[in-house]
């Protein structure tokens, strides 16, 4: 049996390759940023299709290890300890599991509860060199902290590509993740580490694909689809519209193509704004905005759906697929409310509909 180059890459045996481009997609004067992240692929043999996710494998950052092996007693030597902390253990977040091992070796001084709502947001070294300030004798070694804290697993980024439109490369659409919670800086580990730490055309990042049949296009080209995906939530439909657009380059003939995108400002946070265009253009895509933050009255992209309630309803009977990506918690939500308005605005049993498209998989959703 032959192994395909897509499965032997996986999280126990990443591939290691280079970063090859890196730059922020909003606008200056954007309070985000979202980053376009260009991979090699080159020499691999790994294969994807629009739909599919990449995993990438963060590293922590070196200096936050350094203070938290200063708070250790360490099992090891301290560079065997510095390399396992480095790719193996989340230690931005503590677990429940730490917070439970704190209180045990306090004698129960602290409760592990409420241990967990005091430092939320802190960091493992934080919390630790709050704790030691309050309680010196509190010894923790680093075997004790590895088997009570959550791993450093790879985080899974929907492709914003077609491997026919990029041979070699795989591209990702990341918000890089910047807050602060309960007085700490929140950095997203994987977001900040591709953003600040990887340097380009360095063979230091670790990925592998990961299939999702469940978010296709559909087999047959000619057939139409409806794209919802506000912010970082557009990046499969990138990989879609790219696809369509080989095909029709190809002489095939290829069905609608129309995108409900969405974010805070046009000037700012119109995401791949100069592609989309050109390919409204010489591809003819329909493209639909809604920038909340433009107007008085906040607008949304289920907001824009509602607005054009005939012609979804007549693509969906002649047969179009609807996809979503993006916020599982409000959009997808709002999204599938919107979408049970119009086919209920047009006479049909929404439950009975929806559930149609469903099983016959037309509607699908990559939500998060």
């Amino acid at each position: 049996m032959t192994v395909m180059a897509h499965d032997k890459y996986t999280k126990e045996n990443p591939y290691l390759t280079k970063l090859l481009e890196n730059y922020c997609l909003n606008n200056e004067g954007s309070s985000k940023d979202t980053r376009h992240f260009s991979i090699c692929l080159d020499s691999s043999g790994i294969e994807y299709l629009p739909g599919d996710a990449l995993y990438v494998c963060p590293e922590n950052e070196d200096g936050l290890i350094m203070k938290l092996l200063g708070l250790l007693e360490l099992s090891k030597d301290k560079e065997s300890e510095f390399n396992r902390f480095k790719t193996s253990v989340n230690i931005t977040r503590a677990s429940n599991k730490l917070y439970k091992l704190i209180a045990a070796k306090t004698n129960d001084k602290y409760d592990a509860k409420a241990l967990a709502e005091r430092f939320n947001g802190f960091s493992i070294p934080n919390l630790l060199k709050e704790l030691k300030s309050e309680e010196p004798s509190l010894v923790i070694t680093s075997d004790e902290l590895v088997e009570n804290s959550s791993m450093l697993l790879g985080r899974a980024y929907s492709i914003a590509s077609a491997l026919s439109s990029h041979p070699g490369e795989v591209h990702l659409c990341i918000a890089r993740v910047d807050e602060e919670i309960n007085g700490q800086k929140i950095l997203g580990v994987c977001s900040n580490y591709l953003s600040e730490r990887v340097d380009l055309n360095t063979e230091t990042v670790r990925v592998y694909v990961h299939n999702n049949d469940k978010f296709r296009l559909p087999e047959n080209p000619e057939t139409p689809i409806i794209m919802v995906g506000p912010g970082t939530g557009i990046a499969p439909f990138r990989a879609f519209i790219e696809e369509r657009n080989f095909l029709r380059d190809q002489g095939k003939k290829v069905g609608q193509d129309w995108l409900f995108f969405g974010d805070q400002k046009q000037e700012f946070d119109y995401l791949y704004a100069n592609e989309l265009k050109s390919y409204q253009d010489k591809y003819n895509l329909k493209v639909s905005t809604a920038f909340s933050r433009d107007q008085e009255h906040k607008i949304y992209v289920q907001n824009k759906m509602q607005e054009n309630t005939a012609e979804i309803f007549k693509l969906l009977e002649q047969g179009a697929y609807f996809y979503v990506c993006g916020d599982a918690r409000r959009m997808a939500k709002d999204v599938d409310q919107a979408l049970k308005d119009i086919v209920k605005e047009h006479g049909k049993d929404p439950e009975a509909y929806i559930k149609e498209l469903k099983d016959s998989k037309r509607y699908c959703r990559d939500v998060y």
